[in-house]
């Protein structure tokens, strides 16, 4: 666990070695250095370098957010002007609190009509907005902490599967010394546990299936091998596009330590996935995916 917290700073040193070859000209030492880069360049590639590509003003068909507005935020108003600036198709929010639903149904309802709350939980619980109607919808236990919001919405007459995910974190700030390493290894039981019953629930859907996750897992975590089996994240399959001012307020998002996914499979295709740098009170900004319908 603490290994994928650091993975990307374990590379720190190579770019001075890299540099003490160049003063030394020493090149044969170069030859060892290949070994981390090729490690690095597998884990990070699609995040490295930047591409351009053409404008995305008529590229897309399908928006989505995946937003964690944060258990003791109760700031509404900012979290739903985020919403309606974006605009997004479909929204998965976690750590949502009975309050906070409230407020976001009362603001919200004329853009986003359709909206389900999880089980309520004492940090907040995951729920779901959309512009287009539901056809059905069912909470999902997960065994662990909080559910998942599962809906399937008729956008452009695809029924697309939309799911709002919020994985176990590990709080250890709130775990005593000598019990960290059990909890470590009950934690990352559970997680995994949460990701294969999702993934199990999720196995005999067809169609287009959408996950907005806080996942709380890095891309080198078990969880995040476990999910990648099923489904792709869209901030991989995309890599690093410059934004060329088409949104506003948005990076690209290729930090190399995601915890907040857009993940999806079936006929569609990613065009752009940006994190908003906008926060509206929580400790986690959204995250946008922008999708072709095939």
């Amino acid at each position: 666990m603490l290994i994928n917290r650091i993975v990307p700073y374990l590379f720190l040193p190579v770019p001075f070695f890299l540099a003490w070859i160049i003063f030394s000209h020493n090149f044969k030492a170069i030859i060892p250095l290949l070994l981390p880069v090729l490690i690095f360049g597998s884990l990070y590639y699609p995040y490295l370098l930047p591409r351009f590509t053409q404008s995305v003003a008529r590229d897309f068909e399908l928006s989505v957010m995946t937003y964690n507005v944060l258990y003791s935020d109760s700031d509404s108003d900012a979290v739903a002007n985020l919403i309606l600036t974006y605009h997004p198709d479909l929204v998965a929010l976690q750590e949502v609190q009975p309050s906070m639903m409230d407020a976001l149904e009362e603001r919200l309802g004329i853009e986003y009509p359709y909206s389900i709350m999880g089980t309520e939980n004492d940090f907040g619980t995951t729920a779901v907005f959309s512009r287009h109607p539901f056809t059905n919808t069912h909470i999902l236990d997960l065994q662990a902490d909080r559910p998942a919001v599962v809906v399937k919405a008729k956008v452009h007459d695809e029924e697309i599967t939309f799911v709002a995910v919020h994985l176990l974190a590990y709080g250890l700030w709130w775990v005593k010394l000598k019990d960290i390493p059990a909890t470590v290894v009950e934690r990352t039981a559970d997680q995994n546990r949460q990701v294969e019953t999702l993934l199990d629930t999720l196995k005999d859907e067809d169609g287009i299936v959408i996950i907005g996750c806080d996942c709380n897992s890095y891309e080198t975590s078990s969880s995040y091998r476990i999910m990648e089996q099923s489904l792709n994240s869209a901030a991989r399959e995309i890599g690093w596009l410059l934004n060329e001012n088409e949104v506003k307020n948005v990076s690209p998002d290729t930090v190399l330590q995601h915890i907040d996914y857009v993940w999806y499979r079936g006929s569609l295709k990613p065009v752009r996935i940006y994190t908003i740098n906008e926060s509206g009170g929580s400790d986690h900004l959204p995250v946008l995916a922008l999708f072709e319908l095939k």
